[in-house]
């Protein structure tokens, strides 16, 4: 309905005048940013790169690329970033590794899981992924077995309280993936033994960080959750949602226990809306001294 509102609205605009012209500018804007936020942001794919030294010295100096998304939020919105286009540019990204910071689903019925992300097997490089709190019932209905066999089926390897060691350029990094924050039973102790090789800690809500003991600790921690707001309005969306904006909406953040990244998403939840949060794919260029 916003184009036969819009042109009614710019109508008025260009043949009335006095309070007429006034009322129909003053809601034709908030209309257009309704329907940019619906129709055109959460379409917006974007490609940011990052660059990140690890502060531990390891056992030998190294690099990594590595790409990061989450918060695909399939199942409601007609309207949500679809798997092909993210494994697309993921592709085109050309990551040494993918790490996937749970929120698959948003109330998407087990039978679809299958056609829904079948595109994420289209990924080249190693992918690795943890659930978030939508896939495992909070709220919503628990689809985190199902969500996990389906993604273990098309390739992507799911790390909930696990940790896999892979070698990029023949160097070892270990990724440690932790379930969900607010399922409460996060098996924190993965992360009490560390080793030579980068560790990197994948999970969904960044807040874990909080959580960890001190000899708990990180090289530095992957999460996403926050949807960068979803829909960021300076000062408002952190007004509203504080504890979001504790650590970042978005970006890379300095805690007493280790760097946290946080990826903004591509997916949305309550509203069909994305509005200054595009949907985003991030590449983490890691770098790491001997």
């Amino acid at each position: 309905l916003y184009f036969p509102a819009a042109a009614a609205l710019v109508f008025i605009i260009a043949k009335r005048r006095g309070v007429w012209r006034s009322a129909a500018a003053l809601a034709l804007a908030p209309l257009t940013l309704l329907a940019y936020a619906c129709f055109v942001e959460p379409r917006i794919l974007l490609t940011r790169a990052h660059e990140i030294e690890l502060a531990r010295c390891m056992a030998t100096g190294g690099s990594a690329r590595i790409a990061v998304f989450s918060d695909m939020h399939l199942g409601v919105f007609g309207n949500a970033m679809p798997a092909r286009r993210i494994a697309r540019a993921v592709n085109a990204a050309d990551p040494d590794a993918v790490l996937i910071a749970g929120d698959f689903t948003y109330w998407l019925a087990p039978e679809k899981f299958e056609t829904a992300f079948a595109a994420l097997a289209e990924i080249e490089a190693p992918a690795f992924a943890v659930t978030g709190n939508h896939d495992v019932g909070l709220p919503g209905p628990d689809v985190g077995a199902p969500l996990s066999e389906a993604l273990s089926t098309i390739g992507l390897t799911v790390l909930d309280d696990a940790i896999a060691t892979i070698e990029i350029s023949g160097r070892k990094v270990e990724i440690a993936g932790l379930s969900d924050l607010w399922a409460e039973n996060q098996k924190l102790a993965l992360l009490e033994n560390r080793g030579p090789a980068p560790r990197l800690v994948l999970t969904h809500n960044p807040a874990t960080i909080r959580t960890l003991l001190p000899r708990q600790s990180v090289d530095l921690m992957v999460a996403g959750h926050t949807h960068g707001g979803q829909i960021n309005l300076p000062v408002v969306t952190c007004a509203f949602f504080p504890s979001m904006c504790r650590l970042t909406l978005g970006g890379l953040a300095e805690t007493e226990r280790g760097p946290v990244f946080v990826t903004t998403g591509t997916g949305m939840v309550i509203l069909p809306m994305r509005f200054n949060a595009a949907p985003q794919i991030d590449v983490l260029n890691l770098r790491w001294r001997a």
